[in-house]
Formats: C-alpha cells, sequence, structure tokens
C-alpha cells in the first residue's frame, strides 16, 4: 500500500510554520537574548499586558534548518519578540496574540487532519481531536490499515504538544495520545503517547 509522503510531512511541520512564519501582525522589535534552558518544553508567565512562552525549540524546529537570528526575525515578523538560548525559545506576546496563536494551531491542526482523511492512498476515515489538543482518534479502515500508517503519530504529537505548549500546560503533564481504532468495530488497533515517543528517542 502506498503511504502519501506529503500528508505525513504537512501533519509534521504545519503547525511549526504558523509559529515561525504565520501569526498575527504588529509593530514590534525581535532581539536576541540568553535565557535559561530548560529541559521541560514550556513556561508561560503571565504579565498585565502580555505572556511570556517558552518552547522547546527542538519541537519548533525539528529539523535543527534554522538560525536563532532567523527564529527571532520570524518573531519580529509576527509582532513577537523572542530570546533564543539551545533547546528553548522564549516569546512574548500579547494575551490576544496568544489567543489567536491558539486558534491559528487548532485551524492548521484541523486542515492536516482534513488531508490526511480525504487522501485516499490511505485508510484513514476519520480524526476526531479533543478541545485541548490531548488526545487523537484515528479511525481507519481495518482491512486496509498499514503499520506503516503509524508514522502519522508524528504529527499529531507535534500538533498536539505544540498547542498545549501555548496554551500553558506545565511541562509534567503535556502529553499526547494517539489511538487508531477499527471504524467498524471500535477495537483499539495501535495507541501510543508523545512521552513515551519523547523517551524512546532519548533512550
Amino acid at each position: 500500500m502506498k503511504m502519501s509522503v506529503r500528508s505525513v510531512a504537512a501533519s509534521a511541520m504545519i503547525c511549526a510554520v504558523f509559529v515561525l512564519g504565520g501569526c498575527a501582525v504588529a509593530d514590534s522589535d525581535g532581539s536576541v537574548g540568553v535565557v535559561d534552558s530548560t529541559d521541560g518544553p514550556i513556561e508561560v508567565e503571565e504579565n498585565l499586558a502580555t505572556v511570556d512562552v517558552r518552547v522547546a525549540r527542538s519541537l519548533l524546529d525539528p529539523e535543527d534548518s534554522m538560525s536563532d537570528e532567523e527564529i527571532v526575525s520570524a518573531a519580529a515578523e509576527n509582532g513577537m519578540t523572542a530570546a533564543v538560548d539551545g533547546d528553548a525559545v522564549v516569546y512574548t506576546m500579547t494575551k490576544s496574540q496568544r489567543d489567536e496563536m491558539l486558534d491559528e494551531l487548532r485551524s492548521s491542526a484541523q486542515d492536516a487532519v482534513d488531508g490526511i482523511v480525504a487522501d485516499d492512498s490511505n485508510s484513514i476515515t476519520e480524526v476526531e481531536v479533543d478541545d485541548a489538543m490531548t488526545a487523537f482518534t484515528v479511525s481507519v479502515d481495518a482491512e486496509r490499515f498499514s503499520p506503516l500508517e503509524s508514522l502519522l503519530v508524528i504529527g499529531f504529537y507535534l500538533q498536539g504538544a505544540l498547542y498545549q505548549q501555548f496554551a500553558g500546560t506545565p511541562a509534567g503533564e503535556l502529553d499526547v495520545v494517539v489511538e487508531f481504532v477499527d471504524d467498524a468495530t471500535g477495537e483499539v488497533l495501535e495507541s501510543g503517547s508523545y512521552q513515551d515517543w519523547r523517551k524512546n528517542l532519548e533512550g
């Protein structure tokens, strides 16, 4: 069975594209600064006018293809400031910008899901996502389901984790669970989580 590599790539990268190059625009200057690096993926500090969001750089730029200056410049073009240190990027934005960012992350994730479901080269018939983007239920035609399609979880993990980071989910509570289920019987065919995936990568 042929798997759409384009669909996999789109689902994995679409959220980072919106963060690095497609958010609400406002006047602001970007600056490169040194911030405390953290093993945790997110911290959100809310002030009266702005919100500071610390995001794992490895999630924003998985292929490590952007320089610090490019990340900061992309943030400035989108009306935010950013400071980079190793695997941490701290964005400073208004609360309304953060809300719009969350809307765009959900919208981009939905667009990616719609594209996967519409792709006849795979067995996926429906994808349900909870409001907090912590759980993806992927319904498939069990007779056509291929183990190769489980690669799609990477895209779902990145979409859900990035959304949760900007929503302020504490690092210890960050997770995304993906289940592939038989669309006829509801039987769970495969299941995995973002935290387990990260542990496997680190191990």
